[in-house]
């Protein structure tokens, strides 16, 4: 019995979000909105990012320059830096349908 998984388990999904802060030194921040079992990394990615920006007072203008990795874009051929950024734009608008369909506040980030 105690083999039995349970992959939507609460505790699974807290205990695989307090690995990924370990995993990324992030151990001061919490777990204040898990996100559910299934979000890419990326969109994890990216509210760690956006609840940084909003926890700094940082108004969210343009999100999608506001979270781009500059340096990484630099090292981009044209074809790929486009690439990155509509991947950016549909893993930050998944994030923000997310955060709004469960009725949390949106923290500036009209779109």
């Amino acid at each position: 019995m105690g083999n039995t998984r349970h992959p939507e388990c609460a505790i699974r999904n807290l205990a695989r979000e307090a690995k990924s802060r370990l995993q990324c030194n992030r151990y001061g921040e919490t777990a204040a909105a898990p996100l559910p079992h299934g979000v890419s990394p990326a969109q994890r990615e990216i509210c760690f990012r956006l609840r940084k920006l909003i926890d700094a007072g940082e108004e969210i203008v343009n999100p999608i320059a506001q979270l781009a990795d500059r340096e990484f874009m630099s090292g981009l051929s044209h074809e790929e830096r486009q690439r990155y950024i509509i991947r950016l734009a549909a893993d930050y608008a998944a994030v923000r349908d997310e955060i709004r369909g469960r009725g949390g506040t949106d923290g500036g980030t009209r779109a």
